[in-house]
């Protein structure tokens, strides 16, 4: 990959940049594009969108929002990111700002796909494509020129003659290309063969056209990937329990809702206090999850009857958005016995910290105690995300304490959260299994949560290797490179 390897040795870039928990394309998307992370967006600065799939139980009937290919959802993410974040077009208050595939586009000048008709005429495209390793290779063309439209034609995307400013980009076939081939594959190599010749017509037209000096390309991934043994399926493991899964129109008395699970499971139940008719769904207390539903069963120990299942994260019922305690349990797969631990929080934004308490030094939670970087960082006290993206950034589960206490503190997020290591998959979304393929990329280890990021282009870039960074330092960087100053609520720093 010639020209991926030319911007990275003139340029900027890292072997271990830590993407989102959970490492899914939303919300790792969304934290790459506002440079802050997910929490209460209704009353801190931070963003709303915990996942792919998601409920929000401030509606009567919940909504339950997909972000899914074929789900036209997916236009809605703008609004559901909330007031309190912005993304990098929008801190860039002036010049022409297009987007190519990138939904999360808020404050875009012009926006490609325009309307659902476009989107549906992509989605039909791939689905009955008899050849999709060209089909993806035309779309992965087409976007490079129609971005590089934008700077040759400006006044018939924008209606004056300025150039870009500040463009967005998503080249999404290697990720549709690993979920059915695996990455291991053949096609899949082919794949990012020809991105990277499509990123060279990128830079050489960006040449021929006189502001490939002027500009800084950055290029990243939103998560990795791993390869199941097996993908299962809980049909009957629910029914036994008297669990039913909620859907607004199939089964409205449901107790249930599995917004989404491939490793990574993430359950909402309905608080048995609520009224049998009712369409109100409130969060479950304590009690209430360790007697649930018509048989009294105790979730926090019979989740972990479903197969591959090791970790548990759940949430304390007094957590505020200022300070809370999120339990975490682990289940050691040859003998049985599960280990405890806690994750806890205080502050909000610059001032938010985490404490990580493993109560079994030798069976912690994360595996930290093991590491003479991390486990200095176990010792009772509170300290920043940059603190533990110091000494986690090699590890499975890199900065863990920080990124699941910020998913907790949303309103959207789950009660429950369970994960496998990855030898199982699910592929359920609210409730339904879509497919049984065994690529999947959502748990916490290196091979999920480890991405490379390159900032190149112009000469004027520095040329370094940064050891370890976040997602969230994109923006900081960017914007730093062309004097401007970052949102309030963004949590990254600048690599410049």
């Amino acid at each position: 990959m010639p020209n991926f390897k030319k911007l990275m040795v003139n340029g900027i870039f890292s072997k271990n940049c830590i993407t989102d928990f959970p490492s899914v394309t939303q919300p790792t998307q969304v934290s790459m594009i506002t440079g802050t992370y997910t929490g209460d967006f209704r009353n801190e600065l931070c963003h709303g969108i915990p996942l792919t799939n998601w409920m929000d139980r401030s509606y009567s009937p919940p909504l339950l929002r997909c972000y899914g290919a074929n789900d036209f959802q997916i236009f809605k993410i703008n609004e559901d990111l909330g007031e309190n974040c912005k993304t990098i077009l929008e801190m860039i208050d002036e010049g022409n700002k297009p987007s190519i595939i990138q939904f999360v586009n808020r404050g875009a000048d012009y926006f490609f796909p325009k309307n659902k008709i476009n989107l549906i005429y992509y989605y039909l495209l791939l689905k009955f494509s008899r050849n999709l390793k060209h089909t993806l290779a035309k779309i992965n063309t087409g976007s490079i020129y129609k971005l590089l439209d934008t700077f040759k034609h400006p006044k018939k995307y924008f209606g004056n003659n300025e150039t870009p400013l500040c463009s967005l980009l998503y080249l999404f076939s290697p990720d549709l290309l690993m979920h059915h081939f695996g990455y291991r594959s053949q096609i899949y190599k082919l794949n990012l063969m020809h991105i990277d010749k499509v990123i060279g017509i990128l830079i050489e037209e960006l040449n021929k056209l006189g502001f490939l000096e002027e500009t800084v390309i950055v290029i990243a991934s939103d998560h990795g990937n791993y390869e199941a043994q097996k993908v299962n399926n809980l049909n009957s493991f629910f029914e036994q329990f008297g669990l039913q899964n909620y859907h607004p129109r199939n089964n409205p008395k449901g107790n249930l809702n599995l917004a989404e699970f491939g490793g990574v499971g993430f359950f909402n139940f309905k608080g048995q206090n609520n009224l049998e008719n009712s369409n109100t769904w409130i969060y479950p207390t304590m009690n209430e999850l360790e007697n649930f539903g018509p048989r009294n069963i105790n979730l926090l120990e019979t989740l972990f009857k479903i197969e591959g299942t090791d970790l548990m994260y759940f949430r304390n019922n007094e957590n505020t958005k200022d300070r809370g305690i999120i339990y975490l349990k682990r289940k050691d797969q040859k003998t049985g016995k599960i280990y405890p631990g806690e994750i806890h929080y205080r502050g909000q934004g610059e001032d938010f910290k985490t404490k990580y308490i493993a109560e079994h030094p030798n069976n912690d939670i994360f595996g930290y105690n093991g590491d003479d970087l991390a486990n200095k960082l176990i010792d009772d006290k509170f300290h920043s995300i940059d603190e533990w993206l110091e000494v986690t950034y090699h590890l499975d589960y890199p900065v863990y304490p920080d990124l699941v206490s910020r998913h907790f503190k949303n309103p959207r997020s789950s009660d429950i959260i369970i994960s496998t290591r990855g030898n199982v998959v699910y592929n359920i979304e609210h409730g339904k299994q879509k497919n049984k393929l065994k690529f999947a990329h959502d748990i916490g280890l290196r091979s999920c949560s480890i991405v490379p990021l390159i900032i190149s282009g112009s000469s004027e870039i520095p040329h370094k290797e940064i050891p370890y960074c976040k997602i969230t330092d994109i923006v900081p960087t960017l914007l730093k490179m062309i004097g401007k100053k970052s949102h309030k609520s963004v949590v990254g720093k600048s690599l410049i």
